[in-house]
């Protein structure tokens, strides 16, 4: 019997051991209140505990007990605390153990929505120091002329002069003054004088000074158009031989011509008396010669009246018109 029972607790336990082994790790079965090294007299108010065998056995213990009537306590019977029979009773609450550490702060919760705005606080008593001078504001349009003030007691200084008034109107034109003196002579200014002398109806010749200039001039009928001829330039061209020699301060002109030649004749403001020759053989009309000085005159006795001119000379009775002969 006694091996009977030994082989069935052998099998029990290799049956109970792969079950332990897998419900639970090989530890020392303790209550979730009892320290490490406690004892099996907690009670179990007729309940195992959550992680122990029914009434703080293992299993082992609960199975030799069902199948081999062994162990110290069958069960709770009605009334029975739950404490095996060898167990002593409860003792006193032991005191509360200390505090323990504070725990680490939570996370800092979301911010509350604003309060209301609270109400105005009263006025506060006055006597505080003034705040400073705010900047001056624009200036104000130009009021209205004030009305004149009361002419002011004499004496004051004078004011500055006003300006200039506008230009009066044009008095009457004031009696003629006295005539004044003669000036002075002025210097003499340019002659100009002419001449001519027309031999045929076919030929008519002219001399002019204009200027300070001689000028000598042919048309083919008296009247006609003239072709003029510098006698005074000192250079030739191709249409005008030079004439060198030319005397200044020129202020008379005459010309004379007797068959084939002609001359132009020219007195000077100091008396002198210049010539020139041309030819003027038939179409011919050639005035490329120099002034030649004539003998200066000298006051005659009794004086020439009027201006001579011996192509013109009444002495010679063919210069008598025709019609002053007598038959």
């Amino acid at each position: 019997m006694g091996g009977a029972l030994a082989s069935l607790s052998l099998v029990l336990v290799g049956m109970a051991s792969p079950v332990v082994a897998a419900a639970k790790p090989a530890v020392p079965v303790v209550s979730a209140a009892t320290p490490s090294g406690g004892d099996e007299c907690d009670p179990h108010d007729g309940r195992p505990p959550h992680d122990e065998p029914p009434y703080g056995q293992p299993l082992h213990s609960v199975l030799l007990d069902k199948y081999l009537g062994g162990g110290d306590d069958d069960g709770p019977p009605p009334g029975h605390d739950g404490r095996d029979e060898h167990c002593p009773p409860d003792g006193a609450v032991g005191p509360t153990g200390p505090t323990g550490p504070t725990g680490p702060a939570g996370p800092t919760g979301a911010t509350g929505a604003t309060g209301a705005t609270g109400a105005t606080g009263p006025t506060g008593a006055g006597g505080g120091a003034t705040g400073p001078t705010g900047p001056a504001g624009p200036t104000g349009a130009t009021g209205a002329t004030g009305p004149a003030g009361p002419t002011g007691a004499g004496g004051g200084a004078t004011g500055p002069t006003g300006p200039a008034g506008a230009t009066g109107a044009t008095g009457a034109t004031g009696a003629t003054g006295a005539t004044g003196a003669t000036g002075a002579t002025g210097a003499t200014g340019p002659c100009s004088d002419i001449d001519t002398y027309s031999p045929s109806n076919t030929e008519d010749f002219q001399a002019v000074l204009t200027g300070g200039r001689a000028y000598v001039g042919k048309a083919s009928v008296p009247g006609g158009t003239i072709v003029w001829q510098d006698l005074t330039n000192t250079v030739p061209t191709m249409t005008d031989p030079a004439n060198p020699n030319y005397p200044p301060n020129v202020c008379g002109i005459a010309i004379e011509a007797q068959g084939n030649d002609a001359f132009v004749k020219v007195v000077t403001t100091d008396g002198t008396v210049w010539q020139t020759h041309g030819d003027i053989q038939g179409q011919t009309f050639v005035w490329d010669e120099a002034w030649v000085q004539q003998t200066t005159p000298t006051p005659a006795n009794p004086p020439l009246r009027g201006k001579f001119k011996g192509d013109m000379s009444l002495g010679s009775p063919s210069n008598i018109p025709q019609s002053l002969r007598r038959s």
